[in-house]
């Protein structure tokens, strides 16, 4: 007795397809599926094997499916939603948490919304969120600790088996008190501040950026009133009633911008870091509830680089 078609196919045929069809050339498939382009040929023809007819066609500066290739499309899409949706029904009751890694220095406002977005969607289970350093967090998504990470962009040693996804970029900026001398001064005027600076951890990506800029001005390396921390609550109090300069992300302190309880002022001279989703390359079987917060953790991203952007519009250079 033949063997049924449907049993010859298997998933990563139909991910192959839907991926190609996405991206529209088979290296950013290869690519989004963490595998060799070579290996998405091999099992697209498989997969045109089992079926009996093209599905890919091949085109000048890509790949485009054939109309046999956009029905079996159509329908395994439809599969694959109905595939989610039953691994999810039996994993939300038993499962453990979704376990977020975020820094610090992200915006408590940030998380908010990712958590009320995850429940607007009639997720299940709870939701662990954990922060350390950008090293601290990739290491533990490494080691499966952590299911995805908010961090920035790290160097490649940093970043092995895990993917990157950007959703933003933003600047360091100076941040004070409203009636802060230095709030309207000019930058030379900065170069004989002596007063209280809270800075980022030594050790963090985001220090580097702000030693650069302190020693643009010419503040000494170990400066006299200097408070290193990644605690934002401590270096919040300290700038709204310490009289204290603080060094920090745009995205940390984009609320109190925007109410005026703190003003800020773009470093000049220094580059924008990208913030971004960290997840395993491959990822681990049964992951659909993971699956479902990275794509919450997108929408989430998106919107706050839109009001990022309108922020920094804003701010005085």
């Amino acid at each position: 007795m033949a063997t049924p078609l449907v049993h010859r196919i298997r998933l990563q045929h139909v991910r192959c397809l839907l991926a190609t069809a996405t991206h529209g050339n088979m290296k950013a498939a290869a690519e989004a599926l963490s595998i060799t382009q070579p290996a998405v040929t091999k099992i697209i023809k498989e997969l045109e094997d089992v079926v009996g007819q093209p599905l890919v066609q091949r085109l000048r500066h890509g790949v485009c499916l054939t109309p046999a290739g956009e029905r079996f499309a159509r329908h395994a899409r439809q599969g694959v939603a109905a595939l989610e949706d039953a691994l999810l029904s039996v994993s939300e009751a038993d499962a453990g948490p979704v376990r977020l890694g975020v820094l610090p220095t992200l915006a408590v406002e940030l998380v908010h919304d990712i958590l009320m977005a995850w429940r607007g969607r009639g997720m299940q289970g709870p939701v662990q969120v954990v922060t350390g350093r950008n090293h601290e967090l990739l290491t533990q998504l490494q080691r499966g600790e952590l299911d995805a990470v908010l961090g920035r962009l790290a160097e490649p040693d940093r970043m092995l088996a895990l993917r990157f996804e950007p959703l933003w970029a933003e600047p360091l900026i100076a941040v004070m008190a409203p009636e802060h001398p230095l709030a309207q001064a000019s930058w030379k005027a900065w170069r004989g501040w002596d007063g209280a600076v809270v800075m980022p951890l030594p050790g963090t990506g985001i220090r580097q950026v702000a030693d650069a800029f302190a020693a643009s001005l010419g503040w000494p390396a170990s400066h006299p009133h200097g408070i290193d921390t990644l605690v934002v609550p401590v270096a919040r109090t300290l700038a709204l009633q310490g009289g204290a300069v603080w060094l920090t992300p745009l995205s940390t302190v984009r609320h109190d911008l925007a109410s005026g309880l703190l003003v800020g002022r773009v470093l000049p001279g220094t580059a924008t870091e990208a913030v971004g989703m960290f997840t395993q390359a491959v990822p681990a079987l049964g992951s659909a509830r993971v699956a479902a917060m990275s794509d919450v953790i997108r929408d989430a991203g998106l919107a706050w680089r839109h009001r990022c952007q309108e922020q920094l519009a804003l701010l005085q250079v």
